[in-house]
C-alpha cells in the first residue's frame, strides 16, 4: 500500500531520497538497506536488508530528524539512464524507483482519454505486474478493450493478464495476512472464513469479497486465481499417536481442506500455507514429507520466520510453506537486525484509539497476583499461595518497555500484563504488536471474541514480506516470459 507516490527530475549524480513520509517507513536513520536492480523494467527496488552495506543517514529538519537514503551506486543509475523523470512509491516496507519518460507522466482530468498506445511504448515493461482489474481501475473496461484489440502480440499486457496479482485467501479470519498481500500490490479476488464476527472484520477493513463459509463446504470452482493463500488451522500434532499419515488425522482436516482446494484450482500457480513450527518437525518431519508429496507438481520451499526479524515488536514464529509452479520461491530473509520494541509500537496510543478500551476487567485476584510479577516475568514469580493452578510460562507475561513483546495468544486466558499497569493489555495494544493499522477496526459480538481475532492473525510486516516474495517472483517471471515472446515474434 503506497504512502507517497511523486515524480522527480532524473539525476546522474545518485538517488537522493528525504522525504517526510520516510518517517512512516522501516527506513529509520541506522537502519540498513539494499536494493534489487531490474534493467529490462527500468526500475531500482529499495528493501531493508541486514547487511551493513548500506545505511540510512539522517537530517535534522526544524524539530524532528528524517530518514534520508542516498545511492551514488552506478549500476543502479545505469538503468535509469536515458530517462527524463522518475517515478519514486514510497511504501512502509519498500521503495521503488521508475524511470519513464515525460509523455507517460499525462495526467488525466475528468473525462480526458488517456493515449493508450503511447503509455504502452514508454512504460510496457514496468506494467507487467499489474492485473486486470488494476488496468480496468485505472483506464476503465472500455479503454482496456481497446487497447487489446491494438497489438495482440504486446508480450507485457499479454503476460500480465495471464499472471495477475490476483489472490484467493482460505481460512481467511480477520484479514491480517490478506492484508500484507495487498500492501504487496495484490487483489484479494475471493475470500473464507467460517468465523461470522471475523468475517464482519474482514469486510468492514478489506471488502465484500470475503464469504462467510466452511472452506469444505465451498465449491472447487470458487478457486480461480494464480496465487492462493492461507493459515489453516492444526490439531494434529501429537507425535506419539501418529507417525505418519498425518494429513488423514481428523484433527488436520482443515490443512488436508487447504492441499485439495489448491489441487482443485487449475489456475493456481503459486500456493502460500502458514502454519504453527511444528508442522515441519513433528514425527522426524512426516507431516513436512506429506505436504510435499501431496503438491509435488509444485516446488517447494518452506521454514521457520520470526516476525521479529522483519520490524514487527513482537517475536512471533511461525512455518511457511511457499510452494510454486513458476520457480522456486525462497523465503524472505530477515529485513533489520534491531527488534522494535513495545514502547516505539505504542508511541501516540490514546484513550480514543480504536479498540484502545476493549480490555478485561481483571478480579481482584488477579491483580494482586499481577502486583508480583516484574518486567519479563511470568506467573512463576508469584508467590506460591497465590499462584494459579495454570503455570504455563505463557501466563501472566508481563511485557518490558524497551524490548519486543512475547508471541501474542489471547490477552484475557493467558493474563498479559501491561509493563508498567496491573492489567491485561488491550485489543488495539496487541494490534499494534501485530502491526496493525489504528484506521483497522476490530469488531465482533464479544470482547472475547475480538481478542481472538487480533491474537490469531500473522502480523502485518511479516505477511507483507512474503506478499513480496512472491510478487518480486511473478514480476521476474514475466519479464523472462515476456522476453522470450518477444524474441520468437
Amino acid at each position: 500500500m503506497s504512502i507517497k507516490v511523486r515524480q522527480a527530475r532524473a539525476s546522474r549524480r545518485g538517488i537522493y531520497l528525504q522525504d517526510a513520509e520516510l518517517q512512516e517507513t522501516v527506513f529509520q536513520p541506522g537502519e540498513t538497506f539494499g536494493y534489487l536492480i531490474d534493467p529490462k523494467a527500468r526500475t531500482v527496488v529499495i528493501l531493508p536488508e541486514a547487511s551493513r552495506r548500506h545505511t540510512v543517514s539522517k537530517r535534522n529538519y526544524k524539530d524532528t530528524t528524517r530518514p534520508v537514503l542516498d545511492i551514488r551506486s552506478r549500476d543502479a543509475l545505469m538503468v535509469l539512464r536515458d530517462t527524463e523523470f522518475w517515478r519514486v512509491t514510497i511504501e512502509r516496507e519498500r521503495i521503488i524507483i521508475e524511470g519513464v519518460n515525460a509523455k507517460s507522466q499525462q495526467r488525466l482530468k475528468d473525462g480526458e482519454v488517456l493515449d493508450l498506445v503511447a503509455l504502452c511504448e514508454a512504460r510496457a515493461q514496468v506494467t507487467v505486474g499489474a492485473s486486470r482489474g488494476m488496468l480496468e481501475q485505472a483506464v476503465g473496461a472500455e479503454q482496456l478493450r481497446f487497447f487489446e484489440n491494438i497489438d495482440p502480440r504486446r508480450p507485457a499486457l499479454d503476460y500480465a493478464t495471464r499472471l495477475p496479482l490476483l489472490m484467493d485467501s482460505l481460512y481467511s479470519g480477520a484479514g491480517l495476512l490478506d492484508a500484507g498481500f495487498v500492501n504487496a500490490g495484490f487483489t484479494i479476488a475471493y475470500a473464507v472464513e467460517k468465523d461470522p464476527d471475523a468475517v464482519a472484520t474482514y469486510r468492514a477493513n478489506l471488502g465484500d469479497h470475503v464469504e462467510q463459509a466452511d472452506i469444505r463446504a465451498v465449491p472447487s470452482e470458487r478457486f480461480r486465481s494464480p496465487v492462493m493463500c492461507g493459515g489453516s488451522p492444526c490439531q494434529g500434532m501429537s507425535a506419539s499417536n501418529r507417525r505418519t499419515n498425518y494429513l488423514h488425522n481428523p484433527n488436520n482436516a482443515l490443512v488436508l481442506a487447504y492441499i485439495e482446494a489448491v489441487k482443485s484450482n487449475p489456475e493456481c500457480k503459486i500456493f502460500v500455507l502458514e502454519n504453527v513450527p511444528q508442522i515441519l518437525s513433528i514425527g522426524n518431519g512426516a507431516f513436512r514429507d506429506e505436504i510435499f508429496a501431496s503438491l509435488s507438481d509444485f516446488t517447494i520451499s518452506a521454514g521457520v520466520l520470526d516476525a521479529a526479524d522483519f520490524w514487527t515488536p513482537q517475536h512471533r514464529r511461525r512455518a511457511f510453506f511457499i510452494g510454486s509452479k513458476i520457480g522456486r520461491i525462497d523465503l524472505p530473509q530477515p529485513t533489520v537486525t534491531r527488534a522494535r520494541t513495545v514502547r516505539e509500537a505504542w508511541m501516540g496510543l490514546t484513550d480514543q484509539t480504536p479498540n484502545q478500551a476493549d480490555v478485561s476487567e481483571a478480579k481482584p485476584i488477579t491483580l494482586e497476583r499481577m502486583a508480583h510479577v516484574p518486567p519479563g516475568g511470568n506467573v512463576h514469580d508469584i508467590p506460591p499461595a497465590l499462584r494459579p493452578k495454570g503455570t504455563h510460562s505463557d501466563m501472566y507475561r508481563r511485557l518490558v518497555w524497551d524490548e519486543p513483546a512475547p508471541t501474542m495468544v489471547h490477552p484475557r486466558k493467558a493474563l498479559l500484563t501491561h509493563p508498567e499497569h496491573n492489567r491485561v493489555i488491550s485489543v488495539r495494544e496487541v494490534a499494534r504488536l501485530m502491526d496493525v493499522p489504528d484506521s483497522f477496526v476490530f469488531n465482533g459480538r464479544s470482547l472475547d471474541s475480538r481478542q481472538q481475532q487480533v491474537a490469531n492473525g500473522v502480523p502485518i510486516r511479516l505477511a507483507t514480506a512474503i506478499a513480496n516474495q512472491v510478487a518480486h517472483a511473478i514480476h521476474q517471471w514475466t519479464i523472462r516470459q515476456a522476453h522470450r515472446t518477444s524474441l520468437a515474434i
